[in-house]
C-alpha cells in the first residue's frame, strides 16, 4: 500500500469507530482509545468527518441539557422537607 492509501484507510477506520460510538450512544460501551491517523485528513472523507462532528456536537448538547435538567430536579428534591421521624409510617384504615 502507498502512504496515501494507508492514510485513507486509517481515517476510514477512525471515522467508522466514531460512527459506531455515536450509533451505540444509549448502550454501555467500554471506553476505547483511538489511533490518530498518520497524515492529514484526505479530502474525500472531509464531508463525512464534518457530519460525524455535527452529530457529536448534537449529542454533547443533548447531554448538557439532560444534565442541567437532572441538576434542577435534584435541587428541587433537596428543598423538600424531611419527614418527621416521630410520625407513624403506616395508616390503619381497617382497624
Amino acid at each position: 500500500m502507498t502512504a496515501v492509501s494507508d492514510n485513507l484507510a486509517a481515517w476510514l477506520k477512525l471515522l467508522d469507530q466514531f460512527e459506531r460510538a455515536l450509533d451505540a450512544a444509549d448502550e454501555t460501551l467500554e471506553p476505547q482509545s483511538f489511533d490518530e491517523p498518520p497524515g492529514p485528513m484526505p479530502e474525500e472523507v472531509r464531508e463525512r468527518a464534518e457530519d460525524i462532528f455535527a452529530r457529536q456536537q448534537l449529542m454533547i448538547n443533548s447531554v448538557i441539557t439532560s444534565r442541567a435538567k437532572v441538576a434542577r430536579e435534584l435541587a428541587a428534591l433537596r428543598r423538600v422537607a424531611a419527614p418527621s421521624t416521630d410520625a407513624p409510617v403506616y395508616l390503619d384504615v381497617e382497624g
